[in-house]
């Protein structure tokens, strides 16, 4: 569905709350969806990163993306007989064209790893990933996950139709529709419940793309 769609069933809901103008209804959708997004480490929201490293007077580094939330475990296998054999996070910058993994490690531990070229650390006030020594490779290549677009009502969510509908429920149970709905006061249990129903099921459907 549509965000404009959404919303229209989110008013039938609530009783079409007049008060509101559509401006403050898709702010309220919006509001509602991107905080969905924040649930979980989705495989709809992993995207992939390449480009050419960089240099500054700090040293060579990575632009962060414009839609950057976090990295994501990019290092593990997935036949579980084969063992890692790193003991951090497995998320990794991969460089050049055999793919040599560069360990991320905290911004506040970079210093226990200068002069060495298998570290990086995200600068994320600067919007930059620094190495920790400038590699010899020159390309990079890493996974992360996003932040999806806001919705215009002409868009749908990025995740799948099926589970739309806990959106016109999560937006039901927001305080200000609380204050304006007596519809909504009254049904705002079975509208949190409908929603987490709706979440828990998505968040099922994520954990079983997962291969191990």
């Amino acid at each position: 569905m549509t965000a404009s769609e959404l919303i229209t069933q989110f008013e039938l809901q609530v009783n079409d709350i007049t008060e509101l103008s559509d401006v403050e209804e898709l702010s309220i959708l919006n509001r509602v969806y991107l905080r969905i997004c924040r649930q979980a480490q989705w495989e709809f929201l992993k995207v992939n990163a390449t480009g050419t490293i960089l240099t500054d007077s700090v040293g060579s580094y990575i632009d962060v993306p414009s839609d950057f939330s976090m990295f994501s475990v990019n290092r593990n296998y997935t036949n579980n007989s084969i063992s890692n054999d790193f003991d951090a996070a497995p998320k990794v910058i991969f460089v050049g064209p055999n793919y040599r993994p560069i360990q991320i490690v905290n911004y506040s531990d970079r210093r226990q790893y200068r002069n060495n070229n298998s570290y990086a650390y995200l600068d994320l006030a600067n919007s930059k990933i620094y190495f920790c020594y400038p590699p010899v490779e020159s390309t990079y290549d890493f996974d992360y996950i996003k932040v999806p677009a806001e919705l215009t009502a002409n868009t749908s969510p990025i995740f799948p139709s099926q589970y739309h509908s806990m959106i016109p429920y999560a937006m039901a149970t927001e305080n200000d529709i609380l204050q304006l709905s007596p519809k909504a006061q009254s049904y705002a249990q079975e509208n949190q419940l409908m929603y987490k129903s709706d979440l828990n099921d998505m968040k099922m459907w994520n954990a079983n793309l997962l291969m191990n």
